[in-house]
């Protein structure tokens, strides 16, 4: 189940501080989507819902009406002759804590969505891996991660490096890859899955999809599109475990460690990589991603099980060591 919270208001900073509240405080509210005009709202609705629309007190309530949207809300501003419509009134200058609460007040979040998203019944369990400071390691970790799930569960790994050699040096190149699958993502598509599933390239018994063809084109990928793109994985695909090997940082991919059910970090044993480690926390905790350090599971990869990693690539080995430390983290298997 999903529950889509639309903003529709002329002032858009407004829109975004309040929709960047409700991604770091309410998380059974599955997705947030701003609106700047009546096309683009027209145009989502030809194929998704809204459980409940904000809509600015200056926007005409005809401009909107539309059988996709459950609810309607109204952001007042103070004006009493909108206030004697028959909905629902919020007034919008107050902190947007308060704006929430008279919300799912209105319009409580059901019972059965909120079970649902916190137990994870039926939903893919969503694993990003991240480094900062041993990207080569995190590759390969990543892909033998995938390659153990893949054993028993059904598993998918997606490659969101700039510069994947993964895939080249196993013999799985196709041309087909992350880049063609961002252009249908950034529409949302209403058969994504679909073309998901056109991409996806297979390495014994796991499915893969391959990296970007040009490095660049990873940053057209907006924090909505993740956004999309999980809460379709999570509704609509069959996958038990999904894998992101995460060779980027960016807005995008914070909101894809906020969206995981656990982060990998790798970091070294180095007093640089150490520093790198405290300043990645620091800059979680400086802009308002606190909710993502609790998702966080340390993986201290040496200088030397970094040379045996090295090693396993180079010589298409897995070594002893390194399939102990990776079993590790392979969970409920």
């Amino acid at each position: 189940m999903s529950y889509i919270l639309g903003i529709y208001d002329s002032d858009t900073d407004y829109a975004n501080q309040l929709m960047d509240y409700i991604k770091r405080k309410k998380k059974a509210v599955t997705q947030v989507r701003i609106f700047t005009n009546s096309s683009s709202l027209k145009e989502y609705l030809e194929h998704d819902k809204i459980n409940v629309l904000l809509l600015g007190g200056e926007i005409p309530i005809d401009e909107v009406l539309h059988q996709n949207i459950k609810n309607i809300c109204i952001l007042s501003e103070g004006n009493i002759a909108r206030e004697q419509e028959s909905y629902h009134v919020i007034y919008k200058f107050q902190s947007a804590r308060q704006v929430m609460e008279e919300l799912f007040s209105y319009f409580p979040l059901e019972d059965t969505l909120v079970r649902a998203l916190l137990s994870g019944n039926g939903s893919s369990n969503i694993i990003s891996v991240f480094s900062v400071g041993k990207e080569n390691e995190r590759q390969v970790f990543s892909y033998y991660l995938a390659s153990e799930y893949a054993k028993t569960k059904k598993t998918l790994y997606i490659n969101l490096d700039l510069f994947s050699a993964w895939t080249e040096i196993s013999g799985s190149y196709s041309e087909k890859g992350l880049s063609e699958f961002i252009y249908y993502l950034k529409q949302s598509h209403p058969n994504i899955i679909t073309k998901m599933n056109g991409i996806i390239t297979k390495i014994n018994n796991l499915d893969c999809i391959q990296g970007v063809s040009f490095g660049p084109d990873i940053y057209e990928m907006l924090p909505d599109d993740i956004d999309y793109w999980i809460k379709t994985l999570k509704e609509a695909s069959d996958y038990e475990v999904i894998i992101f090997d995460v060779g980027c940082f960016f807005h995008t991919t914070l909101e894809l460690f906020r969206n995981s059910n656990e982060l990998l970090l790798l970091i070294g044993d180095q007093k640089l990589e150490e520093g790198k480690y405290h300043n990645f926390r620091y800059q979680l905790q400086l802009t308002g991603y606190e909710d993502v350090l609790e998702k966080i599971t340390e993986v201290v990869i040496s200088k030397d099980m970094g040379n045996k990693l090295e090693y396993s690539l180079t010589n298409d080995l897995y070594s002893h060591e390194y399939n102990d430390m990776v079993m590790e983290y392979v969970k409920y298997i």
